[in-house]
């Protein structure tokens, strides 16, 4: 079950700590979080309504990397796949997956809960053509395919009976050259049937409680084989190149500048939008945006720190503030040495002040990271407790305070293990924009002060840190994640050994095999336990550096209402979006 593609996944952008993209990385499951503070709203006078046009005016933060759902690996592209496609079901306003939230318009589950038969809805691409139960086989499949190299497929793959022959056709080398007949036969064999053009039905290789959560993840979303076979490689590149069946429809893409997004008239709930387009802008520098915001020209913004007390003294009516569920925290290349022993990325862990970098450089926004876990996610088998604050904070894994003695005693012990005699400027690599800088700078001092490393920042665009990062160019990056679903497994399984996101490649044998023995844990205490000895074990190994659990702080105007954010789900969500009073 563990064995997954060679390929990576994309991390939470450090610019998302600022730009406008408050979504976690994510989808499925979970209702909103909870705002510390929200935003006062315009009091609509009884004669007014929706604004007319209706729009929004938006910062993406810089250019998608890929609006294929079954490619897409980051924030940004999310966002727009979320608003442009739609899956089997939608999470509602509630946070819940009621029957007919989608395009499936009811569903049966077996009773053992492994076999799912979807009914889907009269309802239409944006060409005209139906949307049919074949979109989502082919989908799936083509996600699952390992000459798609799909960095999302080990979120279904392994749920899907069949889908673990599919994952492992290929050879070792995980080229596949010489391997399409098994893989065609593997994929003709999945728990995937079509069973005619308005019914699904989908096999399970286990139960899997989170499966409706899955099925609002972007890879799990439909495309139509004739539109991705007509432009190949170029499918989804720009706004003609796809067609649409959510709430939105690509319009305009300008690329690295500008992106539109317009109402779909053909989408099957069209009468519940009432957006008649989102505008997108591209910035990633801070004041640039800020001042955007200030000028009108965009209508939220996130407030990076470093404008916190600007913004409560000017624009304190249009402040939130909320957990979005993403956790940051520092990737060693383990590939290197020293990180490739553990003691040297203890050391870091025990060198870096959480506390300093929370009240300084967040001023007092975030939660000091002391495990791994992020809070909102729920304890299995208990709704409503937090898995991380009722067992795993309690452990202390990793101190809030910096511990430079210990720091400096592990250093010396890994460096001398390794052969070290002189350790040469590693680099620290991460997004471009001044709020990034600051942050970086900040790990740079503390790691030079706490353990005499000599760390040079390289700040790069960020579709060059996401290749720099899955192709281990880098001794440092920090990066982040946010939940998929509701359940410590959306964190815990990255750290296996050929996990598609594991970019500092640490590998251990007993890490591998207790989350293989988690997803297939039915018991709420069997899991329980897994996830806290895997905890255990990220602590004991620092496979990354946890550094702290976010809280977003953002700026609304008054006249937008109805945006939907979530901790764990797709967020933000602009389906039922509208603006009211924009200009009085």
């Amino acid at each position: 079950m563990l064995k997954r593609n060679r390929k990576w996944l994309a991390l939470y952008s450090l610019l998302v700590v600022a730009a406008l993209v408050l979504s976690a990385c994510g989808s499925g499951g979970g209702g909103q979080s909870t705002d510390n503070q929200q935003p006062q709203q315009q009091e609509p006078s009884q004669a007014s309504g929706p604004d007319s046009p209706n729009y929004l005016k938006l910062n993406l933060g810089d250019e998608p990397p890929s609006l294929d759902p079954q490619l897409a690996t980051d924030t940004i592209s999310f966002e727009i796949i979320g608003a442009t496609y739609e899956g089997l079901v939608r999470q509602d306003a509630n946070g819940d997956f009621p029957q007919g939230s989608g395009i499936a318009e009811s569903w049966e589950v077996s009773e053992d809960g492994l076999t799912y038969t979807f009914h889907l809805r009269d309802a239409q691409w944006s060409d005209g053509k139906p949307v049919t139960a074949n979109d989502f086989a082919f989908a799936w499949k083509r996600a699952m395919d390992p000459r798609t190299a799909s960095q999302y497929s080990y979120i279904v793959y392994p749920y899907i009976k069949g889908g673990d022959a599919v994952a492992g056709a290929c050879g070792d080398d995980g080229s596949c050259e010489g391997d399409d007949a098994k893989i065609e036969e593997a994929l003709n064999n999945v728990g995937i049937e079509v069973v005619d053009e308005k019914t699904l039905k989908v096999t399970l290789s286990q139960n899997v409680p989170f499966f409706m959560n899955l099925l609002t993840f972007p890879v799990w979303r439909p495309v139509r084989q004739d539109i991705v076979e007509q432009y190949g490689d170029q499918f989804a590149t720009d706004a003609d190149k796809a067609v649409y069946n959510g709430p939105f429809i690509v319009k305009e893409w300008n690329h690295n500048n500008s992106l539109r997004l317009e109402k779909n008239p053909t989408y099957w709930d069209a009468q519940s939008v009432k957006l008649d387009y989102i505008d997108f802008v591209m910035v990633s520098d801070a004041a640039a945006y800020i001042n955007a915001y200030e000028a009108g020209e965009i209508d939220i913004t996130g407030v990076p720190a470093e404008f916190k007390e600007q913004f409560e003294q000017t624009h304190a009516d249009e402040l939130g503030r909320y957990a979005d569920g993403a956790t940051f925290y520092l990737v060693l290349n383990t590939t290197k040495k020293p990180w490739n022993n553990p003691k040297a990325r203890r050391a870091v862990a025990l060198a870096i002040d959480r506390d300093i970098y929370i009240n300084t450089l967040n001023k007092g926004i975030g939660l000091p990271a002391v495990s791994y876990t992020n809070p909102v996610i729920t304890s299995p088998g208990e709704p409503g407790v937090s898995f991380e604050e009722k067992y795993v904070r309690p452990l202390n894994l990793f101190p809030t305070k910096a511990q430079p003695e210990e720091a400096k005693r592990l250093w010396q012990e890994a460096l001398q293990e390794e052969g070290i005699s002189e350790l040469p400027t590693l680099e620290f690599v991460g997004d471009n924009g001044d709020v990034v800088k600051t942050r970086l700078e900040f790990f740079q001092q503390q790691l030079k002060q706490n353990l005499g490393i000599d760390m040079q920042i390289v700040q790069v665009p960020f579709e060059e840190r996401l290749e720099r990062q899955r192709t281990q160019k880098f001794d440092v990056i920090m990066a982040g994640w946010g939940p998929d679903y509701d359940h410590p497994l959306t964190f815990l399984d990255m750290w296996v050994c050929d996990g598609p996101y594991n970019d500092g490649k640490y590998c251990s044998e007993q890490y591998d095999n207790l989350v293989k023995q988690l997803q297939q844990a039915t018991d709420p205490a069997q899991q329980r336990e897994l996830a806290i000895e895997l905890e255990k074990l990220i602590g004991q190994d620092v496979p990354i550096v946890p550094i702290y659990h976010r809280e977003v702080l953002y700026a609304q105007k008054p006249y937008v209402k109805n945006l939907i954010r979530r901790a764990v789900g797709f967020s933000p969500e602009f389906k039922w979006a509208y603006t009211e009073g924009r200009g009085k």
